[in-house]
């Protein structure tokens, strides 16, 4: 149920437009809603407080009104747990926190790291596979078509 909620709170909250208008659909769904009541000492940590900030910030005015539709409903489901659900601290937050914060990037980074240099110290021709994602590396390193587009806006600009 966790990793339900916490990706239809992805889907809602992530930049494509299409996408998150298909997640708030979910929340039409009679099923999905029992679900979301059923479970709501687990949902409600998550969906509320994204819903409650989208609903105020959100740069697109239809899905920003559809929001604030579904914090009335969230808030009518319980409003104890809505408001308990405001009510959490940052420790309480990260445990259902939707982005990876830097802390655990670090420690995700140091344990690849190790596995690298465990498997580098048993073969001797091993190499690192490159990452494309990293912030010390650029998305035009690893696409060919950013690449030639890249280059042509260098040539252009010459």
């Amino acid at each position: 149920i966790p990793r339900l909620f916490k990706r239809s709170v992805k889907c809602i909250g992530g930049i494509h437009l299409q996408v998150a208008d298909r997640a708030m659909c979910f929340f039409e769904n009679d099923y999905f809603l029992n679900i979301l009541k059923t479970y709501k000492e687990k949902t409600f940590p998550m969906l509320v407080p994204i819903i409650v900030d989208l609903a105020e910030n959100h740069w697109h005015k239809i899905l920003q009104e559809s929001l604030i539709a579904l914090k009335t409903i969230l808030k009518e489901i319980d409003p104890l747990a809505f408001d308990e659900a405001l009510k959490l601290n940052p420790q309480q937050k990260r445990v259902f926190a939707i982005k990876q914060d830097e802390d655990d990037r670090r420690k995700m980074d140091k344990k690849w790291e190790s596995l690298n240099n465990k498997i580098r110290s048993k073969q001797a021709d091993y190499q690192e596979p490159q990452i494309p994602f990293q912030s010390a590396s650029l998305i035009r390193d690893f696409n060919e078509l950013y690449a030639k587009i890249y280059d042509k806006e260098k040539f252009i600009q010459a």
